[in-house]
């Protein structure tokens, strides 16, 4: 009985991702729930990539529907282009991060890329008491690729 047990656990632990080497990301944002990490570039003229891993390296309780909104914006302010991408898993785990990625198509006259990040913290079953409130959860970060090239 015990030794079925045990390869399950084993197994189990296999799966693991290993933790990326987040010092390899140029930012980072956090709202003290998800850390998010990542690098910004140009894989081909008129595109803007926006990829890394988010973390929650705080919360007991798995973030959850983890989105975002990336705008460039010209320098009148206005958004003249968005993209839409979400994290790779749907739950995110204490300190087990996930990747993502955004591609945005640019029109020209972006001089800079904000991003609104959203996600849902659901409250610990049976309504225990949390460190951090429930619910929706939406922020902002500007200027995400400062010294990203035009």
């Amino acid at each position: 009985m015990t030794l079925p047990i045990l390869a399950v656990a084993l197994i189990g632990c296999g799966t693991a991702r290993p933790m990326p080497d987040f010092n390899s990301f140029a930012h980072r944002v956090t709202d003290n729930v998800v850390v998010l990490y990542w690098n910004c570039s140009r894989p081909a003229p008129g595109m803007v990539q926006v990829s890394g891993v988010a973390n929650n390296p705080f919360s007991p309780q798995p973030l959850q529907d983890l989105e975002f909104r990336l705008y460039g914006v010209n320098v009148q302010g206005s958004n003249v282009s968005r993209a839409r991408g979400s994290a790779q898993d749907f739950l995110i785990h204490t300190n087990d991060p996930t990747a993502f990625t955004i591609d945005l198509k640019t029109v020209g006259g972006e001089v800079r890329y904000d991003l609104v990040y959203s996600y849902m913290l659901e409250l610990p079953p049976g309504g225990g008491r949390s460190l951090v409130a429930g619910g929706e959860r939406k922020n902002f970060a500007r200027n995400i690729c400062a010294g990203l090239v035009p």
